[in-house]
């Protein structure tokens, strides 16, 4: 019987929703002031005729894979199609279709660790073998991407690599040269690159390169994207697949088997929000702030030396190194006592740092951001380092600059 394991950090999110008194940091979501409210209005209004009620094509509502072919030719100087973009369940749906379309029985997956833990349930009820490889890789300032520990890794077996880019928990964004060396050494060997992109927008310092301009000109790259972090549309489950056209049907005959069709109701809020895209600019610039404030506010447990973390370039998690071998133990007993929850790293991989490591989310209302952290440095018995606590952001960079 097939084992599978749900992430811890499942199980910690549903601990800290089952009280007001927890603050959380666990789940991967932005919590800012939710959906933006043209979105929903919009719904609203649509609630009061039948155009929501009713099944709609399985690879997704027409109207909009032209609109996410349209912005997604244009930002990467690339012409992608309709017939290219299928609509799925989150970003996790599109990958789950791609892994039981592609996928057999004994084919091995590789995975650069960390990793976002979905990703190994999904290869493993696909039949097929998860293969952990430490491709991030962190030194003293920043995080690298080892491709020749990838290179390494390769078996006859070997039939996709799966990613996320930017990382999830750490934050990398793959460079131009590492995309195109992926590529090609993937091509060469008959391999399936998989690109988890739902980070695409929160860039913060230097440029997003992303494998979407490839799937064009290779039936072997497939790129992923979501509204779920875009918009604060998560619980709309709303994703999207790049393929290549010979790809298609079969992606969308596995979506008919296992989805029916993806939610229409989300469908439409995300069409809607891509005719409005200034929905996005404030949600992003709130959470490059709180970036920037929660960095400087964690200071005193950075100098005190129970955490080691890079401010991360792009994404929304600090993935933080602990003195714990396994921070699992670590993390539960802040869950309970200081009534904050995070996610401990082994859930991103047994290797190299991750299970030392504890990943937290700042995509939160700036007032849950301080308090959260609060408790953190009581925790520690770090308050007291910290004599003048900021109210804003803007203080924050006001003081010390956005680094």
């Amino acid at each position: 019987m097939l084992m599978l394991d749900l992430p811890k950090y499942k199980t910690i999110e549903a601990i800290s929703n089952s009280s007001k008194e927890y603050i959380s940091f666990s789940q991967g979501t932005i919590k800012i002031s939710g959906t933006p409210a043209p979105i929903k209005k919009h719904i609203q209004e649509k609630l009061e005729s039948d155009s929501l009620d009713y099944y709609q094509y399985v690879g997704g509502i027409y109207s909009l894979r032209t609109k996410i072919a349209e912005k997604l030719s244009k930002k990467h100087n690339v012409l992608i199609k309709p017939e290219q973009i299928i609509i799925s369940h989150g970003s996790i749906g599109g990958i789950t279709a791609i892994c039981l379309t592609l996928l057999k029985e004994g084919d091995e997956v590789i995975i650069p660790t960390p990793f976002y833990p979905s990703y190994r349930n999904i290869i493993l009820f696909s039949k097929a073998i998860p293969i952990f490889v430490e491709g991030y890789i962190r030194e003293q300032s920043a995080w690298k991407f080892d491709i020749e520990r990838i290179k390494q890794s390769i078996t006859s077996k070997t039939k996709m690599l799966i990613l996320s880019n930017p990382s999830n928990p750490s934050g990398v964004c793959l460079n131009k040269e590492a995309i195109h060396e992926l590529k090609q050494w993937c091509e060469c060997h008959g391999i399936y690159i998989v690109s988890d992109e739902v980070y695409d927008n929160y860039i913060y310092e230097g440029e997003f390169n992303s494998f979407t301009s490839y799937v064009c000109n290779s039936d072997l790259v497939i790129r992923t994207g979501s509204f779920s972090k875009d918009y604060a549309m998560s619980g709309w489950r709303v994703g999207y697949i790049v393929a290549p056209e010979p790809l298609v049907s079969s992606l969308i005959a596995v979506q008919d088997g296992t989805l029916c069709c993806p939610s229409v109701i989300g469908q439409q809020a995300a069409l809607f929000a891509l005719e409005h895209e200034y929905l996005i600019a404030d949600q992003i610039n709130t959470v490059k702030k709180n970036r920037d404030l929660a960095w400087h506010l964690l200071q005193p447990l950075v100098e005190k030396k129970i955490f080691s973390f890079v401010k991360p370039p792009a994404g929304i998690f600090f993935f933080m190194n602990t003195t714990f071998k396994d921070s699992e133990e670590l993390v539960m007993d802040i869950l309970y006592k200081a009534k904050v929850a995070l996610v401990p790293g082994k859930d991103f991989g047994a290797t190299g740092l991750a299970s030392s490591s504890i990943r937290l989310c700042f995509a939160r209302q700036e007032a849950v951001l301080i308090e959260g952290i609060k408790r953190l440095l009581n925790y520690f018995k770090a308050s007291s380092e910290y004599q003048a606590w900021p109210q804003s952001t803007s203080a924050v960079i006001s003081q010390t600059g956005s680094q």
